[in-house]
């Protein structure tokens, strides 16, 4: 994953509940890359898992971060775009089980 972000292939879903997420911690669509890209083992959730949607193939990754005093969820899929790799952020918002 890190080696997709590194290239600039990355694609952030703007998800009504995702970008609200953002503005109220003061957020751009970079610094989700950044905290992306920060990920380690540790904050591992769940995954891989199938796309519930059968015309998107792809495993989806779900993963725990804290951040700005409040614990993120951040699910992502790694896609594939004319022989390329992308790194497809689908959720990133605060943890509704936290």
């Amino acid at each position: 994953m890190k080696r997709q972000l590194s290239a600039g292939n990355y694609d952030f879903v703007p998800r009504r509940k995702n970008m609200q997420a953002l503005a109220q911690h003061g957020l751009t669509i970079l610094d989700a890359k950044d905290v992306i890209f920060s990920l380690t083992v540790g904050d591992y959730y769940k995954g891989p898992k199938q796309d519930l949607d059968p015309h998107r193939l792809g495993d989806i990754w779900e993963f725990k971060k804290n951040g700005n005093e409040k614990q993120f969820y951040i699910k992502v899929k790694i896609v594939h775009v004319n022989g390329e790799e992308f790194v497809k952020c689908l959720g990133f918002h605060e943890d509704d089980y936290s």
